[in-house]
C-alpha cells in the first residue's frame, strides 16, 4: 500500500489520546488498543509486528522501535525544541520539590516554564488539562506532545522529573537534555531494579544524555557521577568551594530564611515548614539558575509543592502536615524538619507499601522513633500483602511504649488527631498528593488531606474541656 501521501497529525502511543489524523504507535501486541485507536481516527499504525486484518495502513519496523524513537527525538527537537531549554532532575528524594523550585525561581525572573512530574504537567503554574498519563517521567510520546505544546505557547524552559524507571524505559528517548540535576541516592524501587547497583546505573543514564550537570557535592554517589563526567559540572552543597553554597541557617523557626552564596553573591530565600533538606533542594534550584547564567538580585518567597509538608489548616491550634515521604531518607528529612521547630509533641502516622522493598520497613520504623514522640503505624498501599504483616516488619524491635498500631489508615489519622493537644504537630507521611489507596488489587479513592479536613469539620468550632485541644 502506498503511504507516501499519508498526512499525519502526530505520533501517539496511547489509544485513548488518539485524534483524527494521528499515527498510532503500537508498542504492545494488544489488538483492543489498535482497534480503539483506529475507531478514534488513527490513519495508520506503526509497530514491530504484523497486525492481521488491520483496517488502516501498517508500518512495520521489526526490532527498530528505539531507532524510530531516536529519529522522532531529533525531528521534534529540530521542529519545536531548538529554543527550549530542558532540565532533567533525578534522585531518590526531592525531584518534585526541586522541579517546583526551579519553576518558581524561573517564573520570578519573568521566564515562561513548563514543569513535568509526579503532580502533572504545569505551564506557568497552570495545569494542562489535556489527557496525559500520570507517570513521574512521562512516556516518550507524551513528552513530545508537551514539547510541541510548549513551542506553540512560546515556553522557554521545560523542567522534568527523571525517575530511574523512566530513564531505564527510555521515556526521554534521545531528546537532548540541557542540564541534568543529581540530588541523592537512597532505598527505593529496589524490587523493580533488583538492587542498589542497577538502581544507581539507571539514574546515571541521565548523565549520558545531559549537556551539563548540576551535582549535590554532599552526596557520595552524586560526587561519583561528577567524577566520571566529561561535561561541565556545577556543584551545590555546604562546602564553601561549591558554585552554590548553602550557608548555615537556624531551622528552629517555621518561617525559615535560608542564606546562599551564588557565585559570591549572597541570596536569601524565605520558606515555611521546610528544614535543612529543603534548603539543600533550594540550593539545587539556584545551581540550575547559575548554570543558565540567570542570577537574580533578590528572590521572593517560595512554597513547597502539594503533598510536601503541606499544612492543613484548622481552628484548633494543632499543626497538621501531609507529606509524601515514603523512604527512610525522606521520612528522616521531613521528621527532622518538623522536630526542629516543634514546641511540644510530634506524632507521625505512616506505613510502608506492599509488594515493595521490604528492607526499608524496619529502617522507617527506627527513623520515626528517632524524632517522634509517638508513631502511629498504619497501611500505605498494602497492595497484595496483608497490612498486619507489613506493620509487623515495621515495628519489630521498636519500643512498644512509643508506637500505636491501627491498620486502617483513616482511623489511624483520626487517632493521631484525637490525641494531639494544642501546640502539637501531626505529620501524616507516605501518600502526600495521592488520592487513592491500593488494597488487594483494588484502587479506592483516599485522601489524607480530606480525612483531616473532615475530622476538623465534624469537631466544629466549639471547644469543650473534653476536646483534644482544650
Amino acid at each position: 500500500m502506498d503511504i507516501s501521501n499519508l498526512q499525519v497529525r502526530g505520533c501517539i502511543d496511547h489509544s485513548k489520546q488518539v485524534e483524527p489524523g494521528d499515527l498510532f504507535i503500537s508498542q504492545t501486541f494488544n489488538r483492543e488498543f489498535v482497534d480503539e485507536a483506529i475507531q478514534r481516527g488513527a490513519v495508520a499504525v506503526l509497530s514491530e509486528f504484523f497486525i492481521q486484518d488491520c483496517l488502516v495502513p501498517q508500518i512495520i519496523i521489526p526490532s527498530q522501535m528505539r531507532d524510530f524513537i531516536d529519529r522522532v527525538s531529533v525531528l521534534t527537537y529540530e521542529m519545536y525544541g531548538k529554543d527550549l531549554k530542558v532540565i532533567g532532575v533525578t534522585g531518590t528524594n526531592g525531584k518534585t520539590t526541586v522541579t517546583s523550585f526551579i519553576g518558581q525561581l524561573l517564573m520570578q525572573q519573568q521566564k515562561s516554564v513548563c514543569v513535568i512530574g509526579t503532580l502533572g504537567v504545569y505551564v506557568n503554574g497552570v495545569r494542562i488539562s489535556k489527557l496525559m498519563r500520570s507517570n513521574t517521567t512521562l512516556p516518550f510520546f507524551d513528552l513530545i506532545q508537551v514539547v510541541k505544546y510548549c513551542f506553540e505557547q512560546e515556553v522557554q524552559f521545560i523542567v522534568l522529573e527523571a525517575s530511574s524507571q523512566g530513564l531505564l524505559d527510555y521515556r526521554l528517548g534521545g531528546y537532548p537534555i540541557d542540564i541534568g540535576v543529581f540530588l541523592n541516592i537512597g532505598r527505593d524501587h529496589l524490587e523493580f531494579h533488583g538492587g542498589m547497583v542497577p538502581y544507581k546505573k539507571s539514574k546515571e543514564l541521565l548523565a549520558h544524555q545531559a549537556k551539563q550537570l548540576v551535582i549535590n557535592a554532599n552526596d557520595e554517589w552524586c560526587q561519583s557521577v561528577a567524577d566520571k563526567a566529561i561535561q561541565s559540572v556545577y556543584f551545590f552543597g555546604d562546602d564553601t568551594n561549591n558554585d552554590v553554597v548553602f550557608e548555615t541557617t537556624d531551622f528552629k523557626q517555621q518561617n525559615t530564611i535560608y542564606s546562599f552564596l551564588v557565585k559570591k553573591q549572597q541570596l536569601k530565600v524565605k520558606m515555611k515548614n521546610s528544614g535543612y533538606y529543603n534548603g539543600l533542594n533550594l540550593a539545587a534550584a539556584l545551581a540550575v539558575l547559575a548554570s543558565l547564567d540567570i542570577l537574580p538580585n533578590e528572590i521572593k518567597d517560595v512554597t513547597l509543592p502539594k503533598g510536601r509538608l503541606e499544612q492543613i489548616g484548622n481552628n484548633f491550634n494543632v499543626e497538621v502536615l501531609v507529606d509524601y515521604a515514603h523512604t527512610p531518607d525522606a521520612l528522616e528529612a521531613s521528621l527532622s524538619a518538623v522536630a526542629s521547630f516543634a514546641e511540644k509533641n510530634v506524632f507521625v502516622v505512616f506505613g510502608c507499601g506492599g509488594n515493595r522493598d521490604r528492607k526499608k520497613r524496619k529502617e522507617m520504623g527506627e527513623v520515626a522513633l528517632k524524632y517522634a514522640t509517638k508513631a502511629i503505624i498504619t497501611s500505605d498501599n498494602p497492595r497484595d500483602e496483608q497490612p498486619e504483616a507489613i506493620i509487623a516488619e515495621i515495628v519489630k524491635g521498636l519500643n512498644p511504649t512509643k508506637i500505636m498500631i491501627e491498620k486502617d489508615r483513616k482511623t489511624a489519622i483520626i487517632l493521631a488527631l484525637s490525641i494531639a493537644r494544642k501546640g502539637d504537630i501531626v505529620l501524616i507521611a507516605g501518600k502526600g498528593h495521592e488520592q487513592e489507596q491500593i488494597i488487594n488489587g483494588q484502587v479506592a479513592p483516599f485522601s489524607d488531606q480530606e480525612v483531616v479536613r473532615n475530622y476538623f469539620e465534624e469537631l466544629g468550632g466549639v471547644i469543650t474541656k473534653n476536646d483534644p485541644v482544650a
